[in-house]
């Protein structure tokens, strides 16, 4: 991972071929302080593992791809968990025939790159368990 640009608020952040996204981001999260944020992101990826939440299940049901992918939008948010950072990212990710997939990411191997844009908030944002829904929800 690289920095591209910052000022005090802001990152713009390049991942490698290969990097991890997630925890690649969680890291950087952990090693800048950094409480709370909003991201998007555009990029590639070789590999990934998305999901979509069942409801009545109150799990997630997740599915593996081993293929390369555009990354046509990365959104999501950081806050603490049990006082680390957590990364919560969904993504629509494109295929080479123009077909899409899309759903909760967690896990994805950066392609050629992936390109980051950070915002970081004042303050701090935490996420709590919900018995309710089995997630973590924000809090």
């Amino acid at each position: 991972m690289k920095i591209i640009l910052q000022d005090d608020r802001r990152f713009l952040l390049r991942f490698d071929k290969d990097e991890e996204l997630v925890s690649s981001l969680t890291g950087f999260l952990e090693q800048n302080n950094i409480q709370a944020a909003g991201f998007s992101g555009i990029g590639s990826c070789s590999s990934l593992e998305i999901g979509y939440y069942n409801a009545f299940l109150k799990d997630y049901r997740k599915k593996p791809y081993m293929e390369n992918f555009e990354i046509v939008s990365l959104n999501g948010n950081a806050a603490l968990l049990d006082g680390k950072p957590a990364v919560h990212m969904h993504g629509v990710f494109g295929r080479n025939d123009f077909t899409s997939i899309s759903g909760h990411v967690f896990k994805l191997a950066v392609g050629a790159t992936c390109e980051i844009f950070l915002i970081k908030l004042d303050g701090e944002a935490k996420r709590e368990h919900s018995q309710d829904f089995n997630l973590n929800l924000l809090a």
